[in-house]
């Protein structure tokens, strides 16, 4: 008993010696821990933050352009006496200003269409500091380039197929169909029209734009926020993704990227392995933003895509958001053609690119026909 007791205490008091030990090490604090910036505002060494400065204009909202020479102007409390300030656009320091300077001109790059930011970081003494941001609107400088074309040949096309994706690859279309109870993967033979493959979506869903990428196949769906994967040769199931968006309208492969439009004025691009976003880009022509994206296709390193309920297709810088050129396609179908159409849904809508021809396929809703195209 003696023996055990006496183990019991030795235990004892070595855990107690340890404890002793931490204890002193933590609060001695040997310096080589970084000290976060909390702890330094409540020692007093960290910098105070006071409201002590305003942006003056750009307004918030407020449109500008590329190109354009925009003067930054900002006003500061007369309690604070600055000593220089740190002037931010999109998280980038552009000037250090001193004192007494509360302008400064900024030509504005071209670099980000739709929502742009200032930051003002205003320095006074006793390591107070004043901080303000403002949004405003870049649009493009210069209206989009319009190209022509001229017809290639003409295809005869499904009228039982609502065009919502269209994919072209070695002589074989692949086209996603819409409305619910009649949604459809399909693998076309171009030239006889011959449909060599087909999978219909459960009824609840309603399909929308495709792409390929890496011998995979994705299919949105429009409300459902629900994207498939299948198996490009055999269209077996391989997984699916659910999605923020609101809705899935239009997809297509951008390198090692997806890129979706959701019927807004966004293009996101999109992790292909994960659907993460990765970039949200604003689309802009130079009168505003531009809405009804759908179907997309990336072509030769821009975003083709069909402005819903148009006949026009805009083609975008997938970076910037600008939208560089345009193409307007307003009478490809026979007036007896669209006379057995809803005007009001069977649109224009797919877009399909042949790399080897350096030509496009477009068509629409119900259309009798697909159209190859070569523009300039």
């Amino acid at each position: 008993m003696h023996i055990m007791t006496s183990c019991y205490y030795y235990i004892l008091l070595s855990i107690l010696l340890v404890a002793a030990c931490q204890g002193t090490n933590k609060a001695k604090n040997t310096g080589n821990t970084p000290v976060s910036s909390t702890t330094e505002e409540a020692r007093g060494t960290g910098p105070k933050y006071v409201k002590s400065v305003q942006f003056v204009y750009p307004m918030k909202g407020d449109t500008c352009q590329f190109d354009q020479e925009l003067k930054i102007v900002y006003a500061n409390n007369k309690r604070y006496k600055i000593d220089s300030a740190h002037l931010f656009f999109n998280q980038k320091k552009i000037a250090t200003l001193d004192s007494t300077t509360k302008e400064y001109i900024f030509k504005l790059p071209k670099e980000k269409c739709g929502t742009n930011t200032l930051k003002i970081i205003a320095f006074h003494p006793d390591s107070k500091q004043g901080v303000a941001t403002q949004s405003f609107i870049v649009k493009p400088d210069k209206a989009p380039k319009r190209l022509n074309y001229k017809l290639v040949k003409t295809y005869n096309h499904a009228t039982d197929a609502s065009t919502q994706g269209l994919v072209y690859i070695d002589g074989i279309m692949y086209e996603g169909t819409g409305i619910k109870g009649q949604s459809t993967l399909r693998k076309i033979d171009l030239e006889s029209n011959k449909t060599l493959a087909s999978l219909s979506l459960d009824a609840r869903y309603f399909g929308e734009g495709i792409t390929v990428y890496k011998d995979k196949i994705y299919q949105l769906t429009w409300t459902s926020k629900k994207a498939f994967v299948y198996d490009l040769a055999t269209f077996t199931l391989l997984t699916t993704f659910d999605y923020s968006m609101q809705e899935g309208w239009g997809l297509t492969t951008m390198g090692d990227k997806l890129v979706m439009s959701d019927g807004t004025h966004r293009l996101y691009h999109l992790d292909p392995e994960l659907f993460t976003v990765i970039k949200t880009v604003e689309v802009y022509d130079s009168k505003g933003p531009v809405t009804n994206l759908n179907e997309l296709e990336y072509i030769n390193g821009y975003i083709w895509a069909n402005e819903w309920l148009t006949d026009r297709i805009v083609i975008i810088d997938p970076e910037t958001g600008e939208v560089t050129e345009e193409l307007l396609l307003p009478n490809m179908l026979t007036p007896a053609e669209k006379a057995k159409l809803d005007e009001n849904d069977d649109v224009l809508n797919g877009i399909a690119y042949n790399e080897k021809k350096g030509t496009i396929y477009v068509t629409g809703k119900h259309w009798p026909k697909l159209f190859e195209i070569k523009t300039y």
